[in-house]
């Protein structure tokens, strides 16, 4: 078998051009997973911090312990709104919470209703937000992650702050339920 110049840049172009469309299709379903795993995982975050949430007596709902620490109920305030504030500003998407005000005026009902209405806001923005977009790098912490990475980050920052929760909740007399995993 002979093998021509013209032969060898032939297969060569043919390699080049198809690469990205494998990549992208590798890609592609790379990415689906991540939303059925992040899908399960966030249903799980979104029960165990509505249990965590809901052990504390609404009376306590501003108890902190020190008068620079956050409130109880301020740590959950918190994780709504800096985590839409930073889906939206990477995504440029609406933040359904930039013009929320009077949080502490709310029940506990109401937080926990806003709370589980901030979980379903994720979950769309993860199902809406297009492979091209999930598979983009973006700055994060002096790096750069790409953007489904990112919501891992949000859940890690709010993981942080329903531990502190937990803290709260011991510090008023409340034995915490048990840890709910994946």
């Amino acid at each position: 078998m002979k093998i021509s110049r013209k032969t060898v840049l032939q297969s060569l172009f043919g390699a080049l051009v198809s690469v990205p469309v494998f990549s992208a299709s590798r890609s592609k379903k790379e990415l689906q997973a991540f939303r059925e795993e992040f899908g399960v995982a966030w249903k799980r975050s979104q029960d165990y911090t509505l249990t965590v949430f809901n052990q504390m007596p609404e009376e306590h709902l501003d108890f902190h312990y020190t008068p620079e620490a956050m409130t109880f109920r301020t740590q959950f305030v918190h994780c709504i709104t800096f985590t839409a504030m930073q889906l939206a500003g990477r995504l440029e998407i609406k933040n359904p919470y930039e013009m929320k005000q009077d949080w502490g005026k709310l029940t506990k009902a109401q937080l926990a209703n806003e709370l589980n209405g901030f979980y379903t806001w994720v979950e769309k923005v993860v199902g809406e937000t297009t492979p091209e977009r999930l598979a983009k790098e973006e700055g994060f912490a002096g790096g750069k992650i790409q953007v489904w990475r990112f919501f891992y980050a949000m859940e890690n920052h709010l993981i942080h702050h329903r531990g502190q929760a937990i803290c709260y909740l011991r510090l008023k007399g409340v034995t915490p339920e048990g840890y709910v995993g994946w």
